[in-house]
């Protein structure tokens, strides 16, 4: 008797804006993976490298938040009974 392995998607489908589409291939060797995982690995520390004062730049830029900036007007008559 064989068993059946269960395929769990490694990307279910997500709402928010950081969703991918992509899909992950289910039939690599665990060799196979760890080749994609370094190349991917090897490739950031590439963008890194060169980009890396940019990216920040921007990663900071959509951190920031929008708010204005109110005074709190918080004196000592508004400290909870």
């Amino acid at each position: 008797m064989t068993r059946r392995r269960t395929q769990v998607d490694p990307w279910p489908p997500e709402t928010d804006k950081h969703s991918c589409a992509l899909k992950l291939p289910m039939h690599w060797t665990a060799e196979q993976a760890a080749a994609v995982f370094e190349l991917l690995d090897d490739l950031n520390e590439l963008v890194w490298r060169a980009y890396g004062g940019q990216i920040q730049q921007v990663l900071r830029r959509d951190r920031v938040t929008k708010m204005a900036n109110i005074p709190a007007n918080i004196d000592d008559g508004d400290v909870p009974f």
